[in-house]
């Protein structure tokens, strides 16, 4: 899933960017791709074509919401969940925030989540 997330973000001008604050244990479970605004012109078309091409590979859409100019979509692949996000900044230099942020929803991911949850939600003594 990620060489396929990879091509296609990497086709429209997204850059891979390490999630913020992600534990160690986490980052072989998640992948987020923003557009760059060296390499974007035009955010909407390049979301939109990540999209299709993601959707084209089989991809599952499992939710959307849209408001004014914004939008985000959920898929869905293979133990895989992805939330696609256009929201315009009125810049007209493709810095648009734009994300595409994949988790691995398997067993092993998902125990190392909630091991991860479970860690930041106990009592501190």
């Amino acid at each position: 899933m990620r060489t396929e997330i990879a091509a296609a973000a990497t086709a429209a001008g997204f850059t891979e960017r390490t999630p913020d604050k992600i534990p160690p244990a986490l980052t072989s479970c998640t992948i987020r791709w923003q557009s760059d605004g060296a390499k974007v012109t035009d955010s909407r078309k390049s979301y939109d074509s990540t999209v299709a091409t993601l959707t084209g590979g089989g991809w599952k859409e499992s939710g959307r919401n849209e408001e004014r100019t914004s939008v985000t979509a959920a898929f869905d692949k293979s133990g895989w969940h992805l939330i696609a996000i256009h929201h315009p900044q009125g810049r007209v230099d493709g810095t648009d925030l734009d994300s595409f942020i994949a988790n691995d929803t398997g067993p092993a991911c998902e125990k190392l989540f909630q091991e991860d949850l479970a860690e930041k939600t106990k009592p501190q003594s």
